[in-house]
């Protein structure tokens, strides 16, 4: 049988249920069938009912039988687990989606029960809502020790397609996936093999993990948790509310990840895999020093965490400030191959050290010009009223320019201290006027 990459496997499954066929996708464990299935239920506007097949007895698809009474004749009477035809499509769907999951790995009754479901769209000897549609997966037989192959009665009555693992498709999934971590997605995109390990569960130990999607998802929150524990420790906990970007308040190299949080991406994915992602991550946090950016604009590394693209952001804007133009023209050479959200941020933090000056301005403006950087928000002024009508506490005052190292370091740290108390500045979101009571918590 020839196998077909996510993408492929999604179109397959809307296909063959627009066809009023029952599309089976089976796979190894982890890759994603699920997700599929419950985004054609979305798409389509049906309620998803996820039924785990080896985990019913036959008669949870059969019915329990009862005596009726007017007739004197013994019927079934089904569960509420299925959609049957006087029941009411749920509000906000036109229908459902059964999804028969593990059919594989259901035992041999519970296969025969589900035969009239798939043949006839009946349970129980009753027919199901003529807004139910059918669809099932499961795991191949070598994937799983409870995992069987299965009968041709059952085969015969579905569309049956074999789902395999596709580096682009999960890559693309993964840059939009709530949880995303650029660092993972770096690390399999240039070890497209990490994907998927061995599956053949007689070749690891027990409860021994491997390499596969859902594992690398599992890993993505783990990074994701490293590194909001980084960012408390740093003492860089304020993020701007438009990108989610960290805002440097104090230096910091970045944290390499440590035996406890290695534990959990090696339970995710399995010991050699966390092995190589660790030392790919921590390899990724050891961030060039500005004056390297300033010689090789064009061939330094760009960080792939966004702790250190931050870290990296504020110190080249502070060696821009005490640079000659050459190095200057250099390091925003570098900038432009940053994203825009770093270069909004590159530039708010040189504003912030500079005066109000006529040639401060004009070099901000340059920047902006040169780095495509647009709108970029203001700090509140002394005594500004924001729009629920309360004045804001008086922001320290800004040393003069030419002012000493001392001054200026009392300045951020009193700087600090009030976003602290009073909330952080949305640096990089469109400002239009008012200071909002979005920007300050």
């Amino acid at each position: 049988m020839a196998a077909l990459k996510p993408s492929q496997i999604r179109t397959f499954v809307m296909n063959a249920l627009e066809a009023g066929e029952i599309p089976y996708v089976s796979g190894p464990p982890g890759i994603g069938k699920s997700d599929i299935m419950e985004s054609v239920a979305k798409d389509l506007n049906l309620k998803l009912l996820d039924i785990r097949l080896s985990q019913m007895l036959p008669e949870d698809l059969t019915g329990l039988p009862s005596m009726d009474d007017v007739r004197k004749k013994a019927t079934y009477v089904e569960f509420d687990t299925f959609p049957m035809e006087n029941d009411k499509v749920p509000d906000g769907f036109v229908g459902w989606l059964i999804f028969l999951d593990e059919l594989s790995s259901a035992s041999e009754e519970v296969m025969a029960a589900i035969y009239s479901l798939l043949l006839g769209g009946k349970v129980g000897g009753k027919p199901i809502h003529e807004m139910a549609l059918i669809c099932a997966a499961g795991n191949r037989a070598k994937d799983s020790a409870i995992a069987r192959a299965l009968p041709d009665t059952l085969i015969t009555r579905m569309l049956c397609v074999e789902m395999k693992v596709n580096v682009a498709d999960w890559l693309k999934w993964a840059k939009t996936a709530n949880n995303a971590n650029d660092t993972v997605s770096s690390f399999i995109e240039k070890n497209p093999d990490q994907l998927l390990g061995n599956v053949d569960h007689e070749k690891r130990e027990e409860l021994e993990a491997y390499p596969q999607p859902r594992g690398w998802g599992k890993a993505m929150g783990i990074v994701n948790l490293h590194e909001s524990r980084a960012l408390k420790i740093a003492g860089r906990t304020k993020k701007d509310p438009s990108s989610g970007l960290p805002i440097p308040t104090t230096k910091n190299t970045g944290s390499a990840i440590k035996n406890d949080i290695k534990a959990l991406i090696n339970a995710a994915v399995g010991n050699s895999a966390s092995r190589a992602f660790c030392e790919h991550y921590n390899e990724s946090i050891v961030i060039a020093p500005p004056w390297e950016v300033a010689q090789s604009p064009n061939s330094t590394t760009i960080p792939t965490t966004q702790i250190g693209k931050a870290k990296l952001t504020a110190d080249l804007a502070e060696f821009y400030l005490k640079s000659g133009d050459q190095s200057r023209d250099s390091l925003v050479q570098f900038m432009n191959r940053m994203d825009s959200e770093h270069s909004s941020l590159f530039v708010e933090i040189i504003s912030e050290d500079l005066g109000t000056t006529a040639s401060d301005m004009k070099m901000i403006q340059e920047l902006k010009d040169r780095l495509g950087v647009t709108v970029m928000t203001p700090m509140p002024k002394k005594g500004q009223t924001g729009v629920s009508g309360h004045v804001a506490a008086p922001v320290p005052v800004r040393p003069p320019s030419g002012a000493s190292n001392a001054a200026k370091n009392q300045y951020k740290d009193a700087m600090l201290a009030w976003e602290v108390e009073h909330g952080e500045k949305d640096t990089l979101s469109n400002y239009n006027g008012n200071i909002g009571n979005d920007l300050f918590d």
